[in-house]
């Protein structure tokens, strides 16, 4: 624990903790150079003790050498290392219809808080027929969707079939080669003159053929007749046939003319007619059946485009009512709060500036996200303080601590500093603005039987221990006009002296000069004690000093009025910070020096400047030693003045 405890602290640890009332330092003078006059005011003490007439009036102590404790000690209460919030899950504001026993003990798993749970019930089952609803709107949505589908596949293998069935046909008229060219040219070239093409094949080169087949058989018939009937005229001059016979030669071969006539006409009407619309036709198919593919392709995409977003957006309809029947029967369950770990039951009763924790009992109403018990894990034990901003600093992590709960005084526990908050706690500060504490938990090393959370505690963090320290109880020192005195008991009766303090505990403090060793004081003022006597240059300094204390809380209050303290028009808090900081950290005949210099009403050089060494007063300085590490509960304790003890 760093360290055996001084001889005064190990007393301390043997008798039952006193409780003691909290007092909060009050700064001397505000503004600009405040500190310093609060440097001037020399120690705060801490009244402790019992009453030492209640043992024998004149009881004394002696000067004494030895180990002095440093130590902040705090009023504090148990919590729990480790402590689960069980919380109010359900949305809004319900009501308190059981709730278990505080201080109960329970596992995980056990109810805790049953809620009312009528609305949520109607709400449950009103949300269940919204969801059918949307559900059977989604399977129509989904059916219609897969009709649409397979329709659209139909329509668009039918549209396929005529394209290719067209494209056919036209390479059947025209040929392979030709329909491939009509087409890569898009159909813009004469169709009349494809005819003469070399490419031509298919039906339209077939039809050519024989149309030019007709007209070479008809002109040969022609030739054949045309000789014949010139063979018959000669036989029939030389009387060998008839007439007749010459007659139907003749008409034989006018026949035979009528054909080749024909023939040439029927190819003639081929070529400029019948194989420019039929190839122009099979083209025009090709194309209308094409475009009519890509009417279907789009007309049924659309559609079907259609009932695809219909289906989504049923689809998310169902989805978030299925998030909505989800989350009321969520909300439902939750109006059963239990236990999420094994602990015992703790009622929160934390209070904020505009609201107060609802008693946990039946027909109380609770809001969502409420803290309503808090569940500690009661194996392990942390001891929760507020120390004041003026001693907070003093206090460091890992720093040993010793615990004393008011339900077991005869027992004195053992610990230490886990965590030191970094900004002041601030839940109860509308109670009080002006008061500045830091949340410091302080964990057990052993966690006796029997502790609970909210137990009373006082707590005592060792700051520092120094050895060889000259030393009297604390009840010793008294604060008269403005100085520091302890009243001596010598050979010739009372003697009031003058005294510099340096560390102190909350039952001794250290005496830096004025005393020696062996000196016997009082432990009181007592009966029949001399004045303390101080010339009228000191009345004369401490005037100047309370007026210079008076100006800088008058600067401090209006500081858009620096010529209230003269010769401190620009100066800053951040300056008169690194003012104080310089302060302490001067040799003490310089501070003695710039505590004179206030006392004759002047304004000191800044700390650093050079000073005129000189004698400093006793007692009217700041401790020994830089400034005094203050201790007692909550802060430290002002001096109490000379006179009798309460």
């Amino acid at each position: 624990m760093g360290g055996s405890l001084p001889t005064t602290a190990a007393k301390r640890a043997e008798a039952p903790a006193r409780p003691t009332v909290k007092r909060w330092l009050l700064p001397a003078a505000a503004g600009g150079l405040g500190v310093l006059a609060v440097a001037g005011l020399g120690l705060w003490a801490v009244l402790g003790g019992a009453d030492p007439r209640a043992t024998g009036a004149g009881e004394t102590s002696r000067a004494v050498r030895d180990r002095l404790a440093v130590t902040i000690t705090e009023s504090g209460e148990i919590e729990a290392k480790r402590s689960v919030d069980v919380r109010c899950e359900v949305e809004g504001n319900s009501t308190i219809v059981w709730v278990i026993e505080e201080g109960s003990v329970v596992e995980e798993g056990d109810k805790l808080v049953e809620l009312d749970s009528a609305d949520l019930e109607e709400l449950v089952q009103t949300q269940e027929m919204t969801h059918n609803t949307a559900k059977a709107a989604f399977e129509k949505a989904d059916k219609a969707y897969i009709i649409q589908k397979s329709t659209r596949e139909s329509l668009l293998s039918v549209a396929a079939l005529d394209v290719k069935f067209s494209l056919i046909d036209l390479r059947k008229y025209l040929g392979t080669q030709l329909a491939d060219h009509v087409i890569a040219m898009e159909g813009k070239m004469a169709f009349a003159k494809l005819v003469d093409n070399s490419d031509l094949g298919g039906d339209a080169l077939q039809q050519k053929r024989k149309l030019q087949s007709d007209i070479d058989l008809a002109d040969e018939r022609l030739k054949r007749a045309a000789s014949k009937v010139e063979w018959t005229r000669k036989l029939e001059k030389l009387g060998y046939v008839t007439g007749s016979e010459l007659e139907a030669d003749e008409l034989a071969a006018k026949t035979c003319q009528v054909e080749l006539d024909q023939a040439r006409t029927a190819l003639d009407l081929f070529l400029k007619y019948e194989f420019p619309k039929l190839a122009e036709k099979c083209y025009t198919d090709w194309l209308e059946f094409k475009h009519e593919y890509d009417r279907v392709d789009a007309r049924t995409q659309s559609e079907l485009d259609s009932d695809k977003a219909d289906l989504d957006n049923q689809r998310k309809a169902l989805a978030l009512e299925d998030k909505r029947l989800k989350k009321l029967r969520d909300q439902l369950e939750k109006t059963t709060i239990r236990a999420p770990q094994p602990g015992m039951v703790v009622f929160e009763t934390e209070r904020s500036r505009w609201s107060q924790a609802p008693p946990m009992e039946v027909g109380s109403t609770v809001r969502h996200r409420m803290v309503l018990i808090k569940l500690p894990d009661m194996s392990e034990m942390n001891v929760k303080v507020r120390l004041h901003e003026s001693v907070v600093k003093q206090a460091s992590e890992g720093a040993p601590a010793f615990v004393t709960i008011d339900a077991f005084p005869k027992e004195r526990l053992t610990g230490a500093v886990t965590k030191i908050g970094v900004m002041p706690d601030r839940q109860h500060w509308w109670m009080n603005p002006g008061l500045k504490t830091y949340s410091t938990e302080i964990a057990l090393d052993s966690t006796p039987a029997g502790l609970k959370p909210g137990m009373s505690a006082q707590v005592e963090i060792l700051v520092d221990t120094r050895d060889d320290i000259l030393q009297v109880p604390i009840s010793a020192v008294y604060v008269d006009k403005g100085f520091q005195v302890v009243y001596v008991k010598t050979p010739t009766g009372v003697e009031v002296r003058r005294v510099e303090v340096g560390l102190s505990s909350d039952q001794a403090v250290e005496i830096t000069s004025g005393l020696a060793e062996g000196d016997e004081v009082y432990l009181y003022k007592p009966d029949g004690a001399p004045e303390l006597k101080i010339s009228d240059e000191e009345i004369q300094a401490m005037q100047a000093k309370k007026e210079f204390e008076r100006k800088a809380a008058e600067a401090e209050a209006r500081p858009a009025s620096p010529e209230a303290i003269p010769g401190l028009e620009n100066l800053t808090p951040e300056q008169a910070e690194a003012m104080r900081e310089k302060f302490e950290k001067l040799p003490k005949e310089q501070r003695d020096a710039i505590m004179e210099q206030l006392r004759q009403g002047g304004i000191p050089a800044p700390p650093g400047g050079k000073q005129p060494p000189g004698p400093g007063q006793r007692g009217a300085g700041p401790p020994a030693g830089g400034t005094r590490k203050p201790t007692g509960r909550g802060g430290p304790k002002p001096a109490r003045k000379a006179g009798p003890n309460p």
